[in-house]
């Protein structure tokens, strides 16, 4: 390298452009340059550089350090690396995550803290816990637990829906997938990070994933946008469908957020375009779609990717049009109405399976998903592999047709009412000489005819009781010789038709007497002055108050639970005499009568635990012949006794109908054990603050005078309004 001079006698030019210097290589130099007037008008273009900058000038007298010597490691012998199972930039989170209970989970964060609490208590004074005591408190605290999580309101499953430790579709993927690759872009100019789509491998075969993913913590959740996609991430999953559709992958979408995002720049870009394209195109595709709801599927945003053959639901999804909160809000103007407007808008996965909106419940582990993710998509595999061998089966038409009528029969619903029968005297006896006529027919078109005739005028004409029994016997004979041919009449349907029609007829006819007794008797406890007054105010405070129990005020929640407990008790009474119930199936129908107690809905609640009632009776005579003999007998001798005055009263029927009466009721608690044979053993219920309070309150000796003249508000501590028991209390 040269210096370069800065006086032009110093060296020669190097072209006849007057620029001197040779050539410099500006990698490991500094370089200026610039230009100088040199003489009359010339120009000289100088470069100067700093050739020792990245030089080090070392003492040459100075005797450098010996190095350190190394130690030869003998590495082991290793293998290639594999290449990665799951080509994606989401990783599992390490560590464990500190648990975020609901609010509906305090009653057994209490059981939790009072085991820790004797456990810790046990250990201060050295005394341990018998194993068999600390199993009895452990399997009472997990019997509470599946109480809790298997009655969970629709509120309480949307907030399970939106916990934020639940298990995310990438969670999901990692955990059911041998191999997932990542897929990325719209080819429009943006990823969106809302929709992930990858390919992905379960035992071998290759499926097209799709799924809104949200994030595990806040700065996830903003990366992610909440899981809300904007116009571009359904571009996106549309594009990956159509290249599934290609190939010839299944295609399987998971469905988790509260709805498309809504703000300006995705209505400008085309939301609901993107949102309706979608929804077209997925109709067309000749691959299995199946859907799976993993939390909360929202509107148009979650339905982009739901056009499906098979949609499946865990069981703590919910899917909807509107969040509760916005459906309160615009129905009643209260958002704290979100619990009531859940109950409404029926979006819970078994409430949408049962309307047809949803093909299956996919079971979670007890506590929700985020108790045990891995069980929680070991679950999930498992159906989507049935799924798929069951939709494997059907050729490209018949999943078109399927999936069209799928989606058109939604909305369509038809009420179809019991038919009721006419059991006016009239009708019956109609009836009854249609069926003879009938009987006759088809007795002359088989040939028996002439003989049952001839016994029953021999029949008539006997004398002694030998004789008659012994025609009885040939009668009987004959008949079930006659049972045999019955069915080769040419008039065997009619005939069947007016015998079916004649036991509706008689079934109707029961029930209408049993709901006409038991109502007569459930009416004089509805019609006691006090309990009606009462219950009226409470009503009307509920009424103004829309409805919602969870808002009142705490002093009418007392009122109205200690009046309903009063009024359970008292019908419950009288249904287990009556309908001869035990006490647990009594309780249990008595509790649901009373809640429809006072209201429009009580004749069809009364009428359905009626229908119920007496379908499972007829089932338990049918399955006793021996009950059933002796209840042909106990019908028999009512119909001898009718017309004779004290007849119906003789020992030998009355015997006979409370042995009827006692089998009955032994059938039933049977029948209700083996229905809860394999549930938990019965605990008492998680009470609410309210019931709690009913029980802990002391009972006035006399008869409590309760007059409330106001809404909730005034019942309040601080209201001028208040109760003569509260004013004594005071004093």
């Amino acid at each position: 390298m040269a210096l370069v001079p800065q006086s032009p006698k110093m060296a020669a030019p190097s072209s006849s452009t007057s620029i001197f210097g040779t050539p410099l290589s500006t990698k490991r130099t500094q370089v200026r340059s610039g230009t100088r007037n040199i003489g009359r008008g010339g120009s000289v273009f100088t470069v100067k550089a700093n050739m020792f900058r990245k030089f080090s000038f070392l003492n040459p007298l100075k005797k450098p350090k010996p190095e350190p010597e190394q130690k030869k490691l003998v590495k082991p012998e290793t293998k290639p690396e594999k290449c990665p199972d799951h080509f994606t930039d989401f990783k599992p989170m390490k560590g464990t995550r500190k648990p975020i209970r609901l609010a509906f989970e305090k009653p057994l964060i209490e059981i939790e803290e009072k085991i820790a609490d004797l456990k810790r208590k046990c250990a201060a004074v050295g005394f341990e816990l018998p194993p068999r005591t600390l199993e009895a408190i452990e399997s009472r605290y997990k019997q509470t637990r599946e109480r809790v999580f298997r009655d969970l309101t629709p509120i309480q499953r949307v907030n399970i829906a939106r916990h934020p430790q639940r298990p995310t579709f990438l969670d999901h993927i990692i955990n059911i997938t041998d191999r997932f690759t990542e897929l990325h872009g719209d080819r429009a100019g943006y990823d969106d990070p809302a929709i992930v789509c990858g390919l992905g491998k379960i035992d071998g075969q290759t499926y097209m994933f799709v799924g809104q993913q949200k994030g595990r913590n806040t700065k996830e959740n903003v990366k992610r946008n909440f899981g809300m996609p904007t116009p571009h991430g359904y571009r996106k999953a549309l594009r990956f469908f159509r290249y599934a559709d290609h190939f010839g992958f299944p295609i399987v979408t998971f469905v988790d957020t509260p709805g498309a995002f809504a703000d300006l720049k995705s209505e400008y870009l085309g939301q609901a375009e993107a949102i309706a394209m979608n929804l077209r195109e997925m109709f067309g595709f000749k691959v299995p779609i199946i859907t799976i709801v993993l939390g909360e599927g929202g509107s148009g945003g979650a339905l982009a990717i739901a056009v499906c053959n098979k949609m499946l639901m865990l069981e703590n999804s919910v899917f909807f049009v509107a969040s509760p909160e916005a459906c309160a809000s615009i129905l009643w103007k209260k958002a704290r109405l979100a619990p009531k407007a859940a109950r409404k808008l029926k979006i819970t996965a078994r409430e949408l399976v049962e309307l047809d909106l949803a093909d299956a419940v996919i079971p979670e582990p007890i506590g929700g998903a985020h108790s045990d993710p891995k069980l929680a998509s070991k679950l999930i595999k498992t159906y989507i592999k049935n799924t798929m061998n069951e939709l494997s089966k059907m050729s490209e038409e018949e999943l078109l047709s399927q999936r069209y009528q799928k989606f058109r029969k939604m909305g369509r619903f038809t009420e179809e009412k019991t038919p009721e029968f006419d059991i006016s005297p009239q009708a019956i006896e109609k009836l009854k000489m249609n069926i003879d006529d009938e009987y006759n027919k088809a007795l002359s078109a088989i040939g028996f005819k002439a003989t049952v005739d001839l016994l029953e005028q021999e029949l008539q004409k006997a004398k002694t009781p030998s004789e008659r029994e012994e025609l009885e016997n040939k009668l009987k004979k004959v008949k079930l010789e006659i049972n045999q041919h019955l069915p080769t009449a040419p008039n065997y349907p009619a005939l069947k038709s007016h015998h079916d029609m004649m036991k509706n007829v008689s079934r109707a006819q029961s029930t209408a007497k049993v709901k006409q007794e038991l109502g007569e008797k459930l009416k004089r406890i509805l019609d006691n002055p006090d309990t009606r007054e009462r219950f009226d105010r409470l009503k009307t405070i509920i009424k103004d108050d829309e409805g919602d129990l969870g808002d009142l005020h705490p002093a009418v929640k007392i009122l109205y639970f200690n009046e309903r407990k009063k009024l359970q008790y008292q019908m419950a009474k009288v249904l287990s005499s009556f309908l001869l119930l035990s006490n647990r199936a009594a309780f249990e129908k008595a509790k649901y009568l009373a809640k429809k107690a006072y209201s429009e809905e009580y004749e069809d609640a009364l009428e359905e635990v009626v229908n119920g009632v007496m379908k499972d009776t007829e089932e338990v005579v049918q399955k006793s012949p021996k009950l059933r003999r002796k209840m042909e007998l106990v019908t028999k001798l009512y119909s001898d006794a009718e017309g004779k005055p004290g007849a119906e009263l003789s020992p030998k029927i009355q015997a006979l109908v409370t042995d009827v009466r006692r089998r009955i009721r032994k059938g039933l608690a049977a029948r209700e054990a083996a229905k809860l044979k394999n549930e938990p053993k019965p605990e008492p219920e998680v009470k609410s603050e309210a019931e709690t309070n009913v029980q802990d309150e002391p009972k006035p000796k006399g008869k409590p005078i309760i007059k409330i003249t106001t809404r909730a508000k005034a019942i309040g501590p601080d209201s001028k309004f208040k109760s003569q028991a509260e004013a004594k209390d005071k004093n």
